[in-house]
C-alpha cells in the first residue's frame, strides 16, 4: 500500500506536466491574436489616408500657371514706362437646359460666370516671359449644377497691360480658353506684342 500511495502523487504530477504543455499552443494562439490588432489598426488608418487622398488632388486640380512671353519691343515699352502686366481668368460653365427654362441668374447669357480673378505683374516680375500662378480655388456647387458639365468647368484667359501710363491697352496678346483640367496640366502659354507691331 505505501508503494502505491508513492505512486499516485507521481503520476498527478505527470499530468499536470502534460496539462501545461496541452494549454501552450492555445497561449500562442492567444500571441498571434493580439499581435494581429495593431495590423488591422495599421490597415484601417492606410484605408482612410487614401480615402483623404483624392480630395486633396481635388483641392489642387485646378491650379494652373500661365506663361506670357513679350517680344522685345513689349518688354522694352512696358520697362520704360514702369507698366505692368495684368492676366485675368474667368472660371465659367455653359448653362444647362434646366437653368435656362428656370431663368436662373446668368443663363440668358453664352455662359455662367463661377469666379473670378487677376494677377499683376511688374517691376521684376516682367522677364522674357512672365509667369502669373493662379492657385486652387473652391468653386461653388450650387452654381456648378447650373452647368451642362458640373464635373468640366471652363476658364478663359485674357491679358493686357495695367493702364498705368496710358488710358488704353498697349498689348496685343493671345488668349486662351478650355477645360481647367486641361489648363492645370501644363501651362498656359500665351505671347503678347504692342499693338500695331508687326510681329511678336
Amino acid at each position: 500500500m505505501k508503494r502505491h500511495a508513492r505512486t499516485i502523487p507521481a503520476i498527478a504530477l505527470l499530468l499536470t506536466v502534460a496539462a501545461c504543455h496541452r494549454e501552450s499552443p492555445v497561449d500562442a494562439g492567444s500571441t498571434n491574436v493580439s499581435t494581429a490588432a495593431p495590423a488591422t489598426a495599421a490597415t484601417s488608418n492606410v484605408a482612410s489616408s487614401t480615402a483623404v487622398a483624392p480630395s486633396k488632388v481635388e483641392a489642387t486640380s485646378n491650379a494652373f500657371d500661365v506663361e506670357v512671353t513679350l517680344s522685345p519691343a513689349a518688354h522694352k515699352r512696358l520697362a520704360s514706362q514702369g507698366e505692368s502686366l495684368i492676366v485675368s481668368a474667368e472660371y465659367f460653365g455653359y448653362p444647362s437646359d434646366l437653368a435656362e427654362e428656370q431663368h436662373v441668374p446668368g443663363s440668358e447669357n453664352p455662359w455662367l460666370t463661377l469666379h473670378r480673378a487677376q494677377l499683376e505683374l511688374e517691376g521684376a516680375q516682367l522677364g522674357d516671359t512672365a509667369t502669373a500662378r493662379f492657385p486652387a480655388v473652391a468653386l461653388d456647387a450650387k452654381q456648378l449644377a447650373w452647368t451642362n458639365a458640373p464635373g468640366a468647368p471652363q476658364v478663359n484667359i485674357n491679358v493686357y497691360s495695367g493702364r498705368r501710363s496710358s488710358p488704353d491697352n498697349l498689348l496685343e496678346c493671345g488668349m486662351f480658353q478650355g477645360a481647367i483640367a486641361v489648363a492645370a496640366r501644363a501651362p498656359i502659354k500665351v505671347s503678347c506684342g504692342l499693338i500695331g507691331e508687326k510681329s511678336h
